[in-house]
């Protein structure tokens, strides 16, 4: 009877069993579906993602073993891209695949798709004015020292004044669209709608000396609110118009107008544009950094200094270190309130062509080639050598002085303080540097971007 009672008891027993593994294993399953969407989604995010409408993207053709790039204008759906060897291909080819897809050319050729660096972008854009090239840039922003909180984070701040920059010199809009970058993540974010919109108008209208998108009535309201909400500000300004259009085209089709939202095209003079500023401001100072890539920069610097908080810095980019000592010579002779902080030479760098042209360093090729031996026999060996023949771009000196205090002193109290300062700063060794007899550099390294 034992027998049969637990006979009659052990198939429940073992459907209990049957039943709670395969709760876990579903449980497991979907934690496991779970991870895996995750991971997709997070992966979507970031590299493997779909090319979308207004997008500059590279474009690679591969014939007879030779690589021909080329940066396509912002996709729209209609139009056509022209690339290499005369060939052409209908953008909506193009949107909605991945990059690193494969399509065809109108030439049956097969093409590549690629994202471009922003390096890449800009040493491969359009250009009316040399550039400062990329890997200066990110040197320059480096000084710059920019660390802003993203919105919401430090609640004491949100409340402030903007973090204000101001660039005299916009040239191509290179060095412009590294600072926007480095500023970027202060701003709250741009409402999808409104981005869309900054994409696809390609007219600009120009309100005094600002340079504005033409937008909808409706879509220019909200473009000017979002305006008034930006905690950090990139000012650039540039005396020639075209200069000034031709930056913001730039600026505009590099993923999407990314960065466009941060800045203000400006056109027409330092010195007026300062001083309107400054008496919206009630004569207080409204400058965070500022950055001068002029010829004679001492000629317009006056107004920007005062226009600096105390405690910001400014940047002096020059061709030649004879340019940064007569600045300095005029900061010393005019009493103005900076101190210099470092004087650095900008290396050069050698291009070659390719998404990741003008990012910086010397090439070098590294691969392997096949070497046949006394006896027939081959092997393989390492390659290891610098590139040699390609462009050379880059180069010119860059200084860094500090805003010490307020300009309203007493002119003989301001002069002595100044006479103080330099006879104690000059074990700092970047002044005595300066004023060194230093030939200019040759002319192929100057980069002057008015």
């Amino acid at each position: 009877m034992r027998d049969r009672a637990f006979a009659s008891k052990t198939p429940k027993t073992l459907n209990f069993t049957h039943l709670t593994i395969a709760m876990a294993t579903t449980s497991c399953l979907q934690s496991l579906r779970l991870r895996a969407r995750a991971a997709c989604s997070k992966r979507f995010l970031s590299s493997n993602r779909t090319i979308q409408e207004h997008e500059s993207i590279f474009v690679t053709q591969s014939v007879h073993k030779n690589k021909k790039w080329s940066l396509t204008k912002p996709l729209r759906h209609g139009d056509s891209v022209k690339v290499g060897y005369g060939a052409r291909i209908a953008a909506s080819e193009i949107i909605g695949k991945r990059f690193l897809d494969v399509v065809k050319d109108s030439a049956g050729r097969d093409v590549m798709l690629q994202e471009p660096t922003l390096s890449g972008y800009i040493t491969n854009s359009e250009r009316l004015a040399t550039p400062i090239y990329p890997h200066d840039c990110n040197t320059m922003v480096s000084l710059m020292d920019i660390n802003l909180s993203r919105p919401g984070e430090d609640g004491a701040l949100d409340d402030t004044e903007p973090f204000e920059i101001f660039e005299a010199g916009t040239g191509m809009g290179s060095l412009t669209m590294h600072i926007s970058r480095a500023i970027h993540a202060a701003n709250p974010a741009l409402p999808p709608s409104l981005r869309e919109a900054l994409c696809a108008t390609s007219r600009t209208r120009r309100s005094s000396t600002l340079l504005q998108p033409d937008l909808e009535p409706e879509q220019a309201v909200e473009f000017e609110n979002y305006r008034r909400q930006r905690r950090a500000i990139l000012h650039t300004i540039d005396r020639k118009t075209s200069h000034s259009n031709n930056a913001y085209k730039v600026v505009r089709n590099f993923s999407r107008a990314l960065y466009l939202a941060n800045i203000d095209f400006h056109q027409g003079s330092i010195s007026e544009f300062i001083e309107a500023r400054m008496e919206q401001n009630g004569g207080k100072p409204f400058l965070s950094r500022a950055i001068l890539d002029l010829p004679s920069a001492e000629q317009f610097a006056e107004p920007v200094v005062r226009a600096l908080h105390r405690n910001a810095t400014i940047l002096l980019f020059c061709p030649s270190i004879s340019q940064v000592a007569e600045f300095d010579n005029w900061r010393r002779t005019t009493g103005m309130r900076m101190t210099i902080l470092r004087v650095i030479e900008l290396p050069n760098s050698t291009f070659s062509g390719g998404e990741f042209d003008g990012s910086g360093g010397k090439e070098w090729s590294v691969g392997t080639s096949l070497v046949e031996n006394e006896d027939g026999s081959t092997k393989v060996v390492q390659r290891m050598r610098p590139k040699v023949g390609d462009r050379i771009a880059g180069g010119g000196f860059v200084a860094v002085f500090r805003r010490m205090q307020d300009m309203d002193v007493d002119a003989d109290s301001e002069a002595s303080t100044a006479s103080d300062q330099d006879a104690t700063s000059v074990d700092a060794g970047s002044e005595v540097e300066v004023l060194e007899d230093t030939p200019e550099t040759p002319d192929s390294v100057e980069n002057k971007t008015q």
